[in-house]
């Protein structure tokens, strides 16, 4: 038996269609290597970026609103205009899909539990401010003979009102305090992506 040169071009044919599809293979796994690695990269980054959200926020608004929240006598009104907005949460608002690449189900929860309530004291507190609004407004143009207990209802009220916002920002700070603890150790471990 003979081998002729078709023969053996077809067998270097078909050696070099088992190579193509071996660097083939070679180069898809590397591709997806390369995919995944930039995946954890940029959910590290993203992680990082909510705590750096999370640590200037809480820095504002402790210096700003949560002490005299916090020290407001029980049954009193909060009289602080607060101009706050969720558009202050612009990480989490621009990049929220990205929670769900986040592996740590402790993690996501309560990356997902601190933005809703924060979004949700901030709601809180731009009611507060339309309500002193009505208040000043009221005070300024009412002046029926039921003034006075309009002006003294009102004011329960805010005072209730401020009791739920004191409640708020405790659920809040709590939050905060385990989402920053947990965000720290979970970058701590997967600093090798960072």
């Amino acid at each position: 038996m003979t081998i002729s040169i078709s023969d053996i071009a077809g067998i270097i044919q078909g050696m070099g269609s088992l190579v193509a599809i071996g660097v083939a293979i070679w180069i898809y796994a590397r591709q997806y290597r390369d995919k995944k690695a930039d995946d954890k990269a940029e959910t590290a980054a993203f992680v990082q970026a909510i705590r750096d959200e999370i640590h200037a926020l809480l820095g504002l608004y402790e210096h700003q609103i949560g002490p005299a929240l916090r020290s407001l006598e029980p049954g009193k009104g909060f009289h602080y205009f607060y101009p706050v907005s969720a558009d202050a949460l612009t990480i989490y608002n621009s990049a929220s899909s990205r929670v769900g690449k986040v592996t740590d189900p402790k993690l996501r929860r309560l990356i997902v539990q601190t933005y809703a309530l924060a979004k949700g004291i901030i709601s809180s507190y731009q009611m507060n401010n339309q309500l002193l609004a009505d208040n000043e407004r009221l005070a300024l143009t009412y002046h029926e003979n039921d003034r006075e207990d309009l002006l003294v209802r009102r004011e329960q009220g805010l005072a209730e009102y401020a009791g739920g916002l004191k409640e708020q920002d405790e659920r809040l700070s709590q939050s905060v305090k385990e989402l920053l603890e947990h965000a720290e150790r979970w970058l701590t471990d997967h600093a090798a992506v960072r």
